[in-house]
């Protein structure tokens, strides 16, 4: 019997390892196109690459560009039928305007595939709130977490700590200098440090403007998510619980107020600034504070572009009526017309593999494993980890339903005319809530967000 027993699991094995090769190398010679933002997470994930096609024999064409590039030849690709791309990575605003169009193919299917499950694939390590808030829509499956980034505050903790600056503005604010923690002290630091080119700064005279903090005040979706944190931390937001409009609330025209009035202690050129111009600001050393997202903070560290290595803290935003941060993920999809969607299944598996997912977020990448967020080597060499994982926890996203792309370019224009002085937050919010009430006409209250 124990012969018996011992052949059968033998077989077992074999049969595994037979399919675990199989399904590596069923595929050899294909080649998958996949499309992705040039950001941190995607230039880590570039350099993996190589080992993917070593050992499937896929080769992989990633096409890379800036946001509102990819975002535009996506959508133009899925809706021409062209076939052009094999995975597809697009910020997960859009899984409801994709999916209700048919252009993406739900992942169950291959999940269920023995033919095409990888060894060290293990869908139970996702972090299941995060990839179900990017890439499921209606119960069903649709993709998976490209770049789980998030916003969080990065700030000067050198001068922060310095004991000139908390002397003085201990005299000037009549508390202590350190970490905002609510908006009203957030604000009372931009002023404080906003200095002028010959003003002193940590007991040294500087040889040019400095700022206390700056904003992303260009129309663009860097703006909107920006302000968003402080509209949900004011206790506004878009919908209410039951899912009807509030844009016009009393509360977001205080958190509009609030945000315009950042842009007095931002360098100069606020209506110019995305995520970028702020990332670029940091790393000159000229600027104290700002709200970011955490996938721009590995090149806060990157001794070759950046003055303030090992300067910069990283925490919670300030904490207005709840605590929040903006989730802003980027998810990989199989389009519908994908001409090789079993390869691009295989590599999608691989890329979420406990040590390619480590490589990446050594590398500047933010993962959706609970293993690799566990892990302590990343808590210790990263100093973002921390104040990241902290943010997953009140994390809170953006509507997912077909309509938000418009809703959101009328969001850009409306608050850039607020940033601008065209108008004021009271009129820019009662604009959006007519326009979006139109949008939305017959479908309040919104039930899928």
């Amino acid at each position: 019997m124990r012969k018996v027993l011992l052949v059968i699991a033998v077989f077992c094995l074999l049969m595994t390892a037979t399919l675990l090769v199989a399904a590596e190398q069923k595929y050899a010679g294909v080649t998958i196109r996949v499309i992705a933002e040039q950001q941190n997470p995607t230039l880590a994930m570039q350099k993996q690459i190589p080992k993917f096609e070593e050992i499937t024999g896929i080769k992989v064409e990633l096409e890379i560009g800036p946001m509102d590039n990819v975002v535009g030849k996506e959508i133009l690709a899925l809706e021409s039928g062209t076939g052009a791309y094999d995975l597809i990575s697009i910020p997960y605003q859009f899984l409801g305007q994709l999916e209700e169009n048919g252009y993406l193919q739900p992942l169950d299917p291959f999940l269920n595939r023995e033919d095409l499950k990888l060894e060290d694939f293990d869908k139970s390590d996702l972090i299941s709130g995060m990839v179900s808030a990017s890439g499921e829509w209606k119960g069903v499956s649709y993709g998976i977490t490209s770049n789980s980034c998030i916003m969080i505050m990065f700030y000067r903790k050198d001068i922060l700590e310095n004991p000139e600056e908390k002397a003085a503005f201990k005299a000037k604010y009549g508390y202590e200098l350190k970490l905002p923690v609510n908006w009203i002290q957030y604000r009372d630091l931009a002023e404080f440090f906003t200095r002028k080119s010959g003003d002193n700064l940590m007991g040294e005279t500087l040889k040019q403007s400095f700022y206390g903090t700056s904003i992303a005040g260009k129309r663009h979706d860097a703006m909107t998510c920006e302000w968003l944190n402080y509209a949900w931390s004011f206790g506004g937001g878009i919908f209410d619980e039951k899912g009807n409009l509030i844009i016009d609330n009393p509360k977001n025209v205080e958190a509009l107020d609030y945000f315009k009035g950042l842009a007095k202690f931002s360098p100069p050129g606020v209506s110019n600034n995305t995520w970028d111009e702020l990332t670029t600001q940091m790393q000159q050393g000229i600027v104290a504070m700002q709200i970011q997202w955490n996938d721009c903070a590995p090149s806060i560290e990157d001794p070759e572009t950046s003055k303030v290595v090992g300067k910069v803290g990283y925490a919670l935003i300030p904490k207005g009526e709840v605590p929040v941060a903006h989730f802003g993920a980027w998810t990989y999809f199989i389009p519908v017309d994908a001409p090789n969607p079993e390869a691009a299944w295989l590599f999608l598996q691989w890329v979420n593999t406990y040590k390619v997912q480590k490589a990446i977020a050594l590398e500047g990448g933010f993962p959706c494993l609970t293993s690799v967020y566990n892990d302590p080597e990343l808590s210790e060499k990263l100093p973002y980890w921390k104040a990241s994982l902290d943010a997953y926890e009140i994390s809170t996203t953006r509507p997912r339903i077909p309509e938000w792309n418009i809703m959101n370019n009328e969001m850009m224009l409306e608050l850039s005319m607020v940033i601008s002085g065209e108008q004021t937050s009271a009129q820019a919010l009662a604009n959006l809530q007519k326009k979006y009430n139109d949008i939305l006409k017959g479908k309040l209250p919104v039930t899928y967000q």
